[in-house]
């Protein structure tokens, strides 16, 4: 995660659950990763973290031993404040993970996988996936992002977005590539509606990393477009892929 990436995350750190996390006990993306793995009492991994929301989903939910690893700092900071003893938080890259070989039966990749360097990322899980470990990829399905609700306020969301998100097709060879068998590509959709309000404070507060390669000129246009413009609520799907892959026992 460059530099940059770490700093939008940090300065997001103490309003981020606000902005962009459910608050529900269990919400509508952990509900499907449970349909397609074993979720009750694993050892789970869930890197990139951040606030720690899906963690404490986890936890409560299904009994799960969870390690929360972020490369922002005051992510971390923000988890071990918000969901306090329930789990452990470290401070790392996906790329080089705090995480001991061979100790998680389960890792989670939610809305991350766009932000790392996939090759060594995808290494270090299975390094530390026991043998038979499922790795569990969230991601935007790049297919969607004509639709997604940003799409007409920026004109770059779009080629933006093409160039950071993987289809599910160069997830699977990825991480065949890493020694990964099994690998299966679940398209999903997520209904989502909020108001004109809440979407206005994710945009006023940049709580979306694509802002960080957009310019400044072109963000404060698109906010005040959507000041003048937005509906009372916000509808649209947003269409997402789970990719779940199993570690083999040897390369």
């Amino acid at each position: 995660m460059g530099n940059r990436t770490v700093e939008h995350f940090d300065a997001l750190a103490g309003r981020y659950s606000a902005l962009r996390a459910s608050g529900a006990d269990l919400d509508p993306v952990t509900e499907v990763v449970a349909e397609l793995v074993d979720l009750s009492g694993r050892r789970i991994l869930d890197v990139g973290c951040g606030p720690g929301t899906v963690v404490c989903q986890l936890v409560r939910a299904f009994g799960a031993e969870a390690l929360g690893v972020d490369a922002s700092e005051k992510m971390i900071e923000a988890a071990r404040r918000e969901v306090g003893e329930l789990a452990r938080f470290e401070v790392g890259q996906a790329e080089e993970l705090p995480v001991e070989d061979e100790s998680s039966d389960i890792a989670l990749m939610r809305l991350t996988v766009h932000l790392v360097d996939r090759p060594l990322a995808f290494a270090e899980l299975r390094r530390v996936l026991v043998p038979g470990g499922a790795v569990v990829i969230t991601t935007t399905d790049p297919a969607g992002f004509e639709s997604f609700w940003m799409q007409r306020l920026f004109p770059s969301y779009t080629a933006i977005e093409r160039r950071r998100f993987p289809d599910g097709s160069t997830l699977a060879a990825e991480l065949g590539a890493a020694g990964f068998r099994e690998i299966r590509v679940f398209p999903h959709t997520v209904e989502r509606r909020f108001s004109r309000e809440e979407a206005l404070q994710k945009l006023r507060g940049r709580a979306y990393s694509t802002f960080v390669l957009m310019s400044d000129e072109e963000y404060e246009a698109g906010v005040a477009a959507a000041e003048a413009t937005l509906p009372e609520e916000v509808r649209y799907d947003l269409r997402l892929l789970n990719v779940v892959a199993r570690r083999t026992h040897v390369l």
